[in-house]
């Protein structure tokens, strides 16, 4: 039985995650600061701290873990927390990063498109969301003694993306209302709620290192994905390069990822359609 410790345990892949892993018979420990209601199930035990807290962090590294994730590490300070925390407690470390690392985005952009190995930090400086990722990761990869992987994710939909961003999309749709977007035909890559946290599961059980890229196979433009829902739904999109309330799911220029580096390691991932339309016809029932 594994010693596992989530952050970002109580809802979306990691509330996944967490159920994963405890039906597998590892002890998990999920740190929530009570704001979500925890999964429940026989191996999940929970305790009340905050993932910015030095005084939390403290404590948690007081055990010894055998596997930590980490899903809301935002910066290089927070980083510094967990490092400083659980240096010779832990036998790995999972970080759930992000392809905003990819600062340019591109085409199948692989890993070695960031190098966090040499990269800056700046623990005071107030950080966006991919430049804090970026610095999270350099971090972690420069100071922490234990093993790190940093795991980028895509787009992750399911029916639980509590950002309702395909919701945002569908509800569009079906009140005729234009779908604002400066490029209909940029790919973007997605990956499911579901196979994000199987991936986190299987990045524990693996020996890898480093950064890693994770994403779905296939990739889809807006167009593509309304056209998608325009079939489920019966509805015809109208769209609009310009005005209030932009898609959050199309990118100025193609933006996605290889996965060439986890699919030689070991992993097989899903394509892209065979979950989206699944979770697309779930979408349109609930808000037709």
């Amino acid at each position: 039985m594994r010693k596992v410790l989530i952050f970002g345990g109580t809802r979306y892949f990691g509330r996944r995650l967490a159920l994963r892993l405890a039906e597998s018979g590892d002890d998990v420990t999920i740190v929530t600061r009570g704001e979500h209601t925890p999964p429940v199930a026989k191996g999940l035990t929970f305790f009340k701290g905050d993932r910015t807290s030095s005084s939390t962090m403290k404590d948690l590294g007081s055990q010894n873990w055998d596997i930590i994730y980490d899903n809301i590490c935002f910066n290089p300070y927070q980083a510094k927390l967990a490092v400083d925390a659980f240096e010779g407690k832990v036998g790995r470390y999972i970080l759930t990063s992000t392809m905003s690392v990819y600062e340019q985005g591109g085409t199948n952009v692989s890993e070695r498109s960031y190098n966090p190995f040499p990269g800056k930090y700046d623990l005071e400086k107030e950080h966006d969301y991919g430049e804090g990722k970026r610095q999270a990761e350099s971090y972690f990869f420069q100071r922490a003694t234990f093993p790190v992987i940093a795991v980028r994710f895509p787009v992750v939909l399911g029916p639980d993306d509590y950002t309702e961003r395909l919701v945002f999309h569908v509800k569009r749709a079906l009140a005729d209302q234009p779908i604002v977007a400066e490029n209909l035909y940029a790919k973007v890559g997605y990956i499911s709620s579901y196979e994000a946290a199987a991936f986190l599961e299987w990045c524990g059980r693996s020996t890898m290192t480093g950064p890693i890229n994770a994403a779905s196979d296939g990739v889809l433009s807006i167009q593509d994905l309304m056209d998608k829902i325009d079939h489920v739904a019966g509805t015809t999109s109208r769209f609009e390069t310009a005005g209030e309330e932009p898609s959050p799911l199309a990118p100025a220029h193609d933006f996605y990822m290889d996965t060439t580096a986890a699919k030689q390691a070991g992993y097989i991932f899903q394509h892209v359609d065979d979950w989206l339309d699944r979770l697309i016809e779930e979408e349109v029932r609930n808000h037709k």
